[in-house]
């Protein structure tokens, strides 16, 4: 006698685990639900390791279990997920598993790797809905936040070499990002942006840039109509033997829906949480990183784009590598700040006088302030003009950059009256 076909119930809980530890479950309830609440063995350790700062209560231990939500995860778990262009490549390849626009499925199918030490699986006694004929098929299942096109893949060390994407179970140590038609050269920018960055001081990932022709098997909907070069970078939440690091980014911290990550916060709000959470140095290199978007003219630093590492047992965060750093004024000639900083966004209004508000605002020595802006202002001008990365930079992009450092360069510098 033939088995009957399975027919299985969509998931509506979800195990939350940092590496192995379970610290809570998600579950989906009828009217589209989403409610996170945590073991009782992890609220007894205090909240040890740390999932997030948003849910810490300033007193120590765990704040009350979030409410539920409707229609959409928390803001912890909705700021795991990709977004634009890459959000939508996933949920066609896992259009049979995957309703579009639904947190809650797309958490499912990317839970085995996501950002960070998280990890998302069934509850016991829960099967996946398979909607798809062909349920034993590899798929994709890495998650990264952010809208542009990028791929968490696996380089290949032996003979052939090449890079892969990690399937099922896999992990991928590498992120790809790849050109826009709309951003001509934006990989070689942020190329020799974060080359930059590390020739001033700053704690910068490893990265390079590679053919597209490198690439093996990709699913059609993840390839890029757009040509150039691809920027891979190491990935700082993943260790040598591939074990997960625990990050989460400000959005997180702040408790803030990714829609909200141009702002939720200011930069100063950044720097205190700092202070409090790390240190006054880490608050100090903020400001440093601060100084180096506006001379560059990086538009693009908000929320997301800075995040908070916790290395060994993962109780004590540190300030993460420095990371999505590229001049987007060649692109955007009118753009700013992503964020306010001391109530101003413009590049040009980043004079001594806005940084002596926002260290007032941030609890910072305003002169350790003042001091940081400076050097790292004498440090660019000192290394850019000659850094050799800039050689693979497109002529007009390069031109474009240059002009922005060399009118910030006098902005910034009152700072050393």
């Amino acid at each position: 006698m033939p088995e009957a076909p399975l027919n299985p119930r969509p998931i509506s809980s979800l195990e939350v685990l940092l590496n192995d530890l379970k610290v809570g479950t998600l579950v989906r309830t009828p009217g589209d639900f989403n409610a996170f609440s945590f073991e009782e063995s992890y609220r007894a350790t205090g909240g040890f390791p740390v999932l997030s700062l948003s849910f810490r209560a300033a007193t120590g231990g765990l704040r009350k279990d979030p409410k539920p939500v409707a229609r959409a995860l928390p803001a912890f778990f909705a700021n795991l997920l990709p977004e634009d262009k890459l959000r939508e490549a996933m949920e066609k390849h896992h259009a049979g598993s995957v309703r579009a626009g639904n947190d809650f499925d797309l958490l499912v199918a990317l839970g085995s790797d996501l950002p960070g030490a998280v990890r998302v699986v069934p509850s016991e006694g829960t099967v996946a809905r398979v909607d798809d004929p062909s349920p034993l098929k590899s798929r994709a299942r890495f998650s990264l936040a952010g809208v542009q096109m990028k791929l968490s893949v696996i380089k290949n060390t032996g003979k052939s070499g090449g890079l892969t994407l990690p399937l099922g179970d896999e992990q991928g140590s590498y992120i790809a990002k790849f050109p826009l038609t709309s951003f001509p050269g934006v990989s070689e920018n942020e190329y020799a942006n974060l080359a930059l960055a590390e020739a001033i001081g700053m704690d910068v990932p490893e990265r390079e840039l590679v053919e597209q022709s490198e690439f093996e098997g990709i699913p059609e909907e993840f390839k890029t109509l757009s040509d150039g070069k691809v920027l891979l970078v190491k990935r700082f939440d993943r260790g040598t033997g591939g074990e997960r690091i625990h990050i989460e980014d400000f959005a997180q911290v702040f408790g803030i829906y990714p829609s909200r990550k141009y702002e939720g916060a200011a930069y100063h709000d950044i720097a205190a949480a700092l202070g409090i959470a790390v240190s006054s140095a880490a608050s100090i290199e903020f400001v440093r990183r601060l100084a180096l978007a506006a001379i560059t003219g990086n538009g693009d630093i908000h929320l997301k784009n800075w995040s908070l590492i916790y290395p060994g047992a993962g109780d004590k965060p540190a300030l993460a590598p420095i990371y999505d750093v590229l001049s987007t004024i060649p692109y955007i000639p009118a753009d700013a700040m992503a964020l306010s900083l001391a109530g101003e966004r413009s590049f040009k209004a980043m004079d001594a006088q806005r940084w002596k508000v926002f260290a007032n605002r941030a609890r910072l020595p305003e002169a350790a302030v003042l001091k940081a802006v400076v050097d790292t202002v004498e440090r660019v001008n000192e290394l850019w003009w000659s850094l050799p990365e800039r050689e693979v930079v497109p002529a007009k992009v390069l031109e474009r950059i240059d002009d922005h450092v060399k009118l910030m360069i006098p902005i910034l510098s009152t700072c050393a009256d």
